[in-house]
């Protein structure tokens, strides 16, 4: 599961606003000093930080690479189970304590998948993955058909709506045309959301079934030459993917809130509320054309037409298909492997990283990338302790199982060890698919937004002459010029963090501060969850030399050292604070529109000034940091402001959950009910406002005004 940083930004008018506001940090380089570290142990970072950028290597990243893209691995297949075996044999040859957690999960493989068009003529449609002549992959065993994991089975007839993305927004286009959907088979391509609100949103409609194809105007040909002659998209190619309703809860269907072990009590198949309601299949758009074709009613607007050579029509009909779908559910193997360097200090504040290492098929972007950068940095932090350096606190290397299917392995050991995590996880830092280009981006929580920063000022790829904040800034400008009378972005927009890559359950569930970050390039998404995501394609086309591999594992590594060498951990609560206000603004506004008299029963004075106590404080504990900096702390004063630092973010959890869905428990961040990945903000007052609920409005912005309280207290006692 593929969720880069820019895939889960917030709302562009606050993501506008942020950046207008927030400061930009000072470049650490320039003036000697990093977040977090006094004037000498600055200058003892840089040097280490010089140290650890020079270890990775591209050859070493490509013997890594392709250890892991040797065969197909998705969870439970014995290659994955096999390269579990391998990460823990790499974590001990390098001296690093190494420890596996055994799962047993809920999760669905394909047998039956046919389509078949019954009117207005008779066709099989493929349901297979094109095989490319010559392409050595595409004939190896064990690679998994082309499903959406959480589909139900099912034997459906019915006559063909296409719905454009198949979200909310679509549906009313089709209410003003006078189209139903009910007792219909919707068609909707990928695209504008995350995929498992298609079917959600179809089923509430009426819908019986949903078919997803691939068009080329996303990731096909419009954008350029398809695979083998390019990297997009070709004309056979599928993309696989979850349809599990992850907005309400990830991991395990049927373990909300417990891990999937034995003796542990599971929820009866037919009780489970995440599987998608209807049939869900995966197309390319080598078959979604022989729909589409078929298809008559009017003409479909202009932003619904993608770039198939063909009219786009709605329908319904007289294109009729009969699909028939048959999944077995079964319990599979799910294994995580973490790695632990202990820390020297401060051994129960514990800074983790993780990359998935599951794959629809070979994974080479997605995620073997970014697991080949987290064993690269393992490895320099192995060789820099046999020289004496040991971390301050302590560093765990996770190899996640079961990410691409729902956050499966991520969500079960957090679940798992929920109360160790609260009492000492400082940070979460996730590496999901990205070493592909020199584009940086960064989503956190927005505490950490001139880390972000700071951290990309902290790198200057080889032979470019400017470091990836300037990149990132000027592409951030380009895709967000200055509007009239505004000035021009002053800083890269942190994206808030919603959903889809194993930052969740830490964030949204036990409320340990995230960051996930990510370098792009062109082409990157063209083989998406595909077969054709493998070792030829990665090599010829997203990093022939492993150079944004190399750059990647320097990202992370510095990220990490910053992280575990850091004498006061680089939270800026301040800068959060500010961000809340913005949030709280733009909610007001929206309410005020909507509704003048609900607004009024919705205390927005309240959360400001809630929002903006917690910013005082912040700017409080950020100068008692700086002071304690500036003498010669003792160790006990350290550990008392860290803390303060580490528990503020638990006090956002409120423990009775989020409405309708109990399991997201952070008051600021949380995937939408209806965006999937995307991130809603102040969720419950947000969500409110957006169905017209003021009452549930005003009982949410009481709890979020509460937990603002708790945190500005643990800041600022």
């Amino acid at each position: 599961m593929k969720i880069f940083i820019a895939a889960v930004a917030p709302v562009a008018a606050v993501t506008w606003l942020a950046a207008q506001s927030a400061p930009r940090p000072a470049p650490a380089q320039d003036s000697g000093l990093i977040r977090g570290f006094s004037r000498t142990s600055s200058a003892v970072e840089l040097a280490r930080e010089r140290e650890l950028k020079a270890m990775p290597t591209a050859k070493a990243a490509e013997a890594d690479f392709d250890v892991m893209t040797a065969e197909p691995h998705h969870t439970g297949s014995p290659y994955e189970i096999k390269l579990a075996d391998y990460v823990s044999d790499q974590f001990k040859k390098i001296g690093i304590e190494s420890t596996k957690y055994e799962y047993s999960v809920l999760l669905p493989w394909p047998k039956q998948r046919r389509i078949d068009i019954v009117a207005p003529d008779q066709v099989r449609l493929e349901v297979e993955e094109e095989k490319i002549r010559g392409d050595q992959w595409a004939d190896k065993p064990g690679i998994l058909p082309a499903y959406n994991a959480y589909s139900p089975s099912g034997d459906v007839t019915g006559e063909i709506v296409y719905v454009n993305f198949g979200v909310p927004a679509d549906y009313e286009t089709l209410d003003r045309l006078g189209i139903s959907v009910k007792g219909k088979i919707v068609l909707a391509r990928y695209g504008g959301s995350w995929r498992g609100i298609k079917p959600k949103v179809a089923a509430e409609h009426g819908a019986i079934a949903c078919i997803i194809y691939s068009d080329p105007h996303e990731d096909g040909y419009f954008q350029g030459d398809v695979y083998p002659d390019g990297p997009f998209r070709g004309w056979g190619m599928i993309q696989r993917g979850s349809v599990m309703d992850m907005p309400r809860y990830p991991g395990d269907p049927s373990t909300p809130d417990r891990p999937s072990k034995p003796g542990v009590e599971r929820i009866p198949m037919d009780k489970i509320e995440t599987f998608a309601p209807i049939p869900v299949q995966p197309m390319s758009y080598r078959d979604g054309v022989e729909l589409l074709k078929r298809l008559q009613g009017p003409v479909a607007p202009e932003a619904w037409r993608g770039a198939l050579p063909i009219t786009y029509r709605i329908g319904p009909g007289p294109a009729k298909v009969h699909m028939n779908l048959q999944m077995d559910y079964g319990q599979r193997r799910l294994i995580n492997v973490v790695g632990k360097i202990t820390g020297s200090v401060a051994p129960d504040e514990w800074i983790i990283v993780g990359s998935h290492r599951d794959a629809w098929t070979f994974g080479a972007s997605d995620s073997v990338s970014g697991h080949v950068s987290m064993m690269a940095v393992a490895r320099a932090m192995s060789e820099m302790m046999k020289k004496g350096w040991k971390p301050r606190r302590s560093v765990l290397f996770i190899s996640w199982d079961g990410e691409e299917q729902g956050l499966l392995g991520s969500t079960e050991w957090v679940e798992d060890l929920t109360a160790e995590l609260k009492a000492k996880a400082a940070i979460y830092v996730n590496r999901d698919a990205g070493a592909g280009g020199l584009d940086f981006s960064g989503s956190a929580v927005h505490s950490l937004t001139p880390f972000v920063h700071e951290l990309a000022q902290a790198i200057a790829p080889e032979g470019t002459g400017k470091t990836l904040y300037d990149g990132w800034l000027g592409r951030s400008r380009d895709q967000a010029p200055a509007r009239e009378g505004q000035p021009m972005l002053k800083t890269p927009p942190v994206g808030a963090l919603g959903s889809g890559s194993d930052y969740t359950a830490f964030l949204d569930h036990v409320g340990i501060a995230s960051m996930d970050m990510g370098l792009n390039g062109r082409g990157g998404d063209g083989s998406y969850h595909s077969t054709y995501d493998n070792p030829t394609w990665f090599k010829k086309y997203i990093d022939p030399h492993f150079t944004f591999s190399v750059l990647a594992s320097q990202v992370t590594g510095v990220a990490l050292l910053r992280l575990a060498d850091a004498e006061v951990l680089p939270f800026d609560y301040e800068t959060y604070g500010q961000q809340i206000l913005e949030y709280i603004g733009e909610i007001e506004q929206q309410a005020a529109k909507a509704s003048p008299d609900g607004a009024k029963t919705v205390d927005f004075a309240g959360l400001r000034s809630a929002a903006q106590a917690f910013a005082t404080a912040g700017a409080d504990v950020r100068g008692r940091s700086q002071s304690l900096l500036g003498e010669s702390p003792s160790s006990a004063a350290l550990a008392e402001i860290n803390h303060r630092l580490i528990m503020a973010e638990r006090d956002l959890i409120e423990p009775a959950g989020l409405p309708d869905r109990p399991w997201y428990r952070h008051v600021v961040y949380a995937p939408g009910l209806y965006t999937g990945y995307g991130v809603k903000t102040i969720p419950g007052v947000r969500e409110a406002v957006d169905a017209g609920n003021y009452t549930r409005a005003a009982e949410q912005a009481a709890i979020v005004i509460r937990a603002l309280q708790r945190a500005t207290r643990t800041l600022w006692p």
